[in-house]
């Protein structure tokens, strides 16, 4: 189940202003000047102790109004109580390094304390690795407040998915901060995780992506990094995500059956071209032919009865199975007071591999070839190493689903020109193909992008959903990377149909007012389908086509003039636009849509993260304790053994960077 936490930005507390130290104002008689010798400076008159008070006050008092001055009219800093904008912004949270794969995530601790007077309620304990899904202790891991963000307060216009701070419609008081992603007099609706717009109904539906690709990039969510193998993993018999792979012959597969045999992915491992040093992760290919020699990634997770198995028996009873790409989220990954929460329940297919190549020789006709499956669709990106052109190609199987003949939608030229090492990404999301070489963006035009008029369901192909191909070249492949985009949840809240409120918060029984979320039985069956696409995409179409049914008009956010729509990036634990009431706006003398945010109600745009934490070290890199959590007792507030600030701490430089 998703956890719905109060998301909000909250100014921090102000430093003490400095004393000004210098000369100013300070002046010395011509006669003096005159008489004083060149290498010696003139002499001052000694102020009294109440004129270097007052001095003192005055410069103190100066700072105080230009700093007010700047908060006011200029720029203001605020610090992230919440992880409801992970990963963008950390909230409160804990860091951590995967016990079974070393890979390093942040988890959210904002749930272990009440926002309004910092008492401990609860400790998370424990947290799920987004990358090798081990269970991890954390009960005592290190934990660090949110980052500190500067807001620009003079925007002259905000544009759809800028980072913006804005008062909260259900308590003015409460400063929120979210991405704007509905603008005014249009409607915005999530369909299987994407947001879509349009002006009238007569308008169709268009997908809503980012126009910076930049900005698409940052805000990505790892699936899994190849150079963070889980080692017990392996050992257990569990299997490597990348292997060499031919496809199956389809014809031989039931792709309809609904059997759990033909979960099987539809590659399999094989001897080719391709040669894997596990020790080092990387994966060498030598194709001497004009045949595309496959590397192919399996998305293989593991449940918790498997690692209970090898805690029990040091062995696997049968290799890990494939299954879908979920929205997991790492940071939601975490256990309080035995609560579960996020575990990921929908499927991704917008993708993004991360991989660096080393191109060693280059035959006549040597070609590299990614590929990212999403449904019956199949992008590739063909580049051809000996010139750097680089095409964007798409097979289409949702009218044939035999179709094997790739279609041109777009070329360009990259800046691989030959042997060398390069950094290429290469992602699917939001309906747009997106080519990075060495950091840079490579331009394709508007071809780049497409319009899908219906989200496609998951197939068996999308058990393997990532390959890199090779053909006519000596190479070497390393740094192998998945990335996920946002998945946006569609739960939203009831509302009275006659006059557009919420019923008073509390009055209904727990989690009747929210109308989008999964019923447990439907979780549970829709869970146990991950590694048979097949029902999984029938169990899913079933709830969607309810759901729409149920509360179709909910799921649709109508925005007025001056009415903008808020989401967090977090959308499995971030109380946004969603989820906001329409209870106590009339009694405000607020009358806009109960999800909108009005416009004399937004602060400013987010532009820079100025101080994430700091990076204690020293007693086994956890500093020392300065100050500890206080708990609630029976016997009333008390100091607990769980540190709040540890010391000493470097800048953690890393962290500090536009918000995009």
């Amino acid at each position: 189940m998703s956890q719905k936490g109060k998301s909000s930005a909250m100014p921090p507390e102000q430093p003490d202003a400095g004393t000004i130290s210098d000369d100013v104002g300070r002046t010395v008689s011509t006669a003096a000047k005159e008489s004083a010798s060149p290498q010696k400076k003139p002499a001052r008159r000694k102020l009294t102790p109440m004129e270097e008070a007052r001095e003192t006050m005055e410069a103190v008092a100066i700072a105080f109004v230009l700093a007010f001055l700047f908060k006011t009219f200029q720029a203001e800093m605020y610090v992230i109580p919440t992880g409801s904008m992970a990963p963008t912004l950390y909230g409160r949270h804990k860091e951590v390094a995967c016990e079974s794969c070393q890979y390093a995530y942040a988890v959210g601790a904002s749930q272990e304390i009440d926002q309004d007077s910092g008492v401990v309620v609860a400790r998370v304990d424990k947290s799920e690795c987004p990358n090798c899904h081990y269970v991890n202790d954390i009960l005592d891991a290190p934990v660090f407040n949110g980052d500190r963000i500067l807001v620009n307060k003079q925007c002259a216009s905000f544009d759809r998915f800028d980072v913006v701070v804005f008062k909260n419609p259900e308590e003015a008081h409460v400063n929120y901060i979210k991405r704007l992603v509905g603008l005014p007099n249009e409607t915005v609706r999530i369909r299987q995780g994407n947001l879509y717009a349009r002006k009238l109904d007569s308008d169709p539906w268009r997908i809503l992506r980012k126009d910076d690709p930049f900005r698409q990039k940052d805000i990505q969510l790892v699936v899994y990094d190849d150079n963070h193998p889980s080692p017990v993993l392996l050992e257990a018999g569990g299997g490597e995500r990348w292997i060499p792979a031919a496809a199956r012959d389809r014809s031989t597969i039931d792709v309809h059956s609904e059997d759990a045999d033909v979960s099987l992915a539809v590659w399999q491992e094989t001897e080719n071209a391709w040669s894997c040093d596990r020790s080092h992760r990387t994966y060498a290919v030598d194709a001497e032919d004009e045949e595309l020699h496959w590397l192919r990634y399996r998305n293989l997770i593991p449940t918790d009865r498997d690692w209970v198995q090898i805690r029990d028996d040091g062995r696997l009873d049968r290799p890990l199975e494939p299954s879908l790409i979920l929205d997991f989220c790492g940071f939601n990954s975490f256990t309080m007071a035995h609560r579960s929460y996020d575990d990921g329940l929908f499927w991704v297919g917008d993708l993004t591999i991360n991989a660096t190549l080393q191109i060693e020789e280059i035959r006549p006709g040597a070609q590299i070839m990614l590929e990212l499956i999403e449904g019956q669709r199949w992008y590739r990106c063909r580049i051809s190493p000996e010139t750097g052109n680089a095409e964007l190609l798409v097979i289409n199987r949702v009218v044939d689903e035999e179709a094997d003949n790739p279609e041109l939608k777009a070329t360009a030229v990259t800046s691989i020109d030959g042997s060398g090492t390069y950094e290429v990404v290469f992602a699917n999301v939001d309906d747009r193909l997106c080519l990075w070489v060495n950091g840079d963006l490579v331009d394709f035009g508007d071809d780049a992008a497409f319009t899908i008029v219906e989200p496609g369901e998951a197939t068996l192909d999308d058990l393997t959903p990532v390959g890199i191909a090779a053909s006519g070249i000596k190479a070497q492949v390393s740094d192998l990377l998945i990335q996920r985009d946002i998945y946006y949840r569609n739960d939203t809240i009831a509302f009275q149909e006659s006059n557009g409120t919420t019923p008073r918060p509390g009055t209904w029984a727990e989690g009747r007012n929210v109308v989008g979320e999964v019923p447990p039985d439907e979780m549970f069956n829709l869970m146990s389908a991950v590694r048979n696409p097949r029902v999984y995409a029938s169990l899913y179409d079933e709830l969607v086509s309810r759901q729409i049914a149920d509360y179709g008009s909910l799921s649709d956010y109508h925005l007025g003039d001056g009415e903008y729509l808020m989401f967090g990036d977090n959308s499995p634990a971030s109380k946004d636009s969603r989820l906001f009431d329409y209870f106590s706006r009339p009694m405000n003398g607020h009358y806009a849509h109960r999800y909108a945010v009005q416009e004399q109600d937004l602060i400013g745009e987010a532009l820079f993260i100025f101080w994430p934490h700091g990076i204690p070290f020293l007693n086994g890199g956890e500093g020392f304790t300065l100050t500890k959590h206080t708990v609630q007792t029976r016997d009333g507030l008390a100091r607990s053994d769980y540190p709040m600030y540890r010391f000493p701490f470097y800048p953690n430089f890393s962290r500090m960077k536009k918000i995009r």
